[in-house]
């Protein structure tokens, strides 16, 4: 006997920041997830003992409601961030909807907090696989569960805006040249790296992914401890976690992306920044209230690390990216001499 359960997340706040070819690019991407998941196989994690074994699950997901919003918004205001700035002047304009997630258990009861647990790791997991495939495609905002029970649940929150940034500094910068993987390519991949399943992260690109969702999770502030968390991601990807390791990470990156522009070189910025964070050297600010003024104000605010943030970002996906492309989930490095 099949046991079922919907799980429904109303978001508040789920247009990203994007201008008219990213809204498109975005828009193609949603409706690619939009047909997805009907009954597809899920493995996951299931509660909180970490000596629990994953269970399968069917998954099916509605977004129809939010792809008719972010549609809605290109028809009314041309791009996100037209429609984003329209609803700064009036309330009344839409900028989130509802998502339901229905998880299917065969022969065997589903709890009510066992469903609330694998629908939090399927989101987590769309999160990565939707900004992995087209940075800044996806955040959840202002988010609640709604129905009965629901009130006993937290929902997660994640923004788009630092994977849209990176986007943007790669654009700028002309490096690195971010791709449009496939979502069911990028999907598949992750599937295979077992992240839905795992507690507690062993292996390098886990613990990788479950730090993109610390990424997602930082708003407007580009403080020090985000610049620890993209230094943590791109030594963890290059295998380079050692002291006074810049310079091997620069070689490294060359090895696999080829020269860095200047205009794109974040490494010693992140690196001198972590450094002087660990020396209590760092200056330290209260988080800043958000609203649609933070962004640019916090711009010019001390200590905000935004061009070494997003370019570090910009980093993290292109070699996520690379080892999608090449279905690998690590990086090698052999050494080698030769006596004159």
């Amino acid at each position: 006997m099949n046991s079922s359960a919907t799980i429904r997340l109303h978001i508040g706040n789920a247009i990203p920041p994007g201008n008219e070819n990213a809204t498109n690019d975005i828009i193609a991407l949603w409706q690619e997830m939009a047909g997805y998941f009907t009954q597809r196989h899920f493995v996951s994690r299931h509660d909180t003992d970490i000596r629990s074994e994953a269970r399968p699950y069917q998954i099916t997901l509605n977004i129809s409601q939010l792809l008719q919003t972010l549609k809605d918004a290109v028809s009314e205001s041309g791009s996100f961030a037209l429609h984003r700035q329209a609803h700064v002047d009036n309330a009344d304009i839409t900028l989130g909807g509802d998502l339901t997630v229905t998880i299917t258990s065969k022969n065997r009861e589903l709890a009510e907090e066992e469903s609330y647990q694998v629908a939090t790791a399927f989101i987590q997991q769309l999160i990565m696989a939707a900004n992995i495939a087209c940075p800044g495609s996806m955040q959840i905002l202002d988010a609640r569960f709604v129905g009965e029970g629901a009130h006993r649940y937290e929902a997660q929150h994640y923004d788009a805006k630092t994977f849209h940034g990176a986007h943007k500094a790669a654009v700028e910068n002309n490096w690195p040249k971010l791709e449009k993987p496939s979502f069911e390519k990028v999907w598949d991949w992750l599937e295979s790296c077992e992240v839905s399943q795992t507690y507690t992260a062993i292996k390098n690109i886990n613990k990788v992914l479950f730090t993109l969702l610390k990424v997602a999770e930082q708003r407007h502030d580009y403080s020090a401890r985000t610049v620890l968390l993209i230094m943590y991601q791109i030594e963890m990807l290059l295998d380079c976690r050692q002291s006074n390791s810049l310079d091997l990470i620069r070689d490294r990156t060359r090895l696999i992306l080829g020269d860095i522009p200047e205009a794109a070189d974040c490494l010693r910025e992140l690196y001198e920044v972590r450094y002087q964070l660990f020396m209590g050297a760092h200056p330290v600010h209260p988080p800043p209230l958000i609203c649609h003024t933070t962004e640019s104000a916090l711009r010019e605010q001390l200590a905000q690390h935004n061009s070494a943030v997003e370019s570090g970002t910009a980093l993290v996906l292109k070699l996520l990216q690379d080892l999608i492309a090449h279905n690998a989930y690590g990086y090698s490095f052999t050494q080698s001499f030769t006596r004159n």
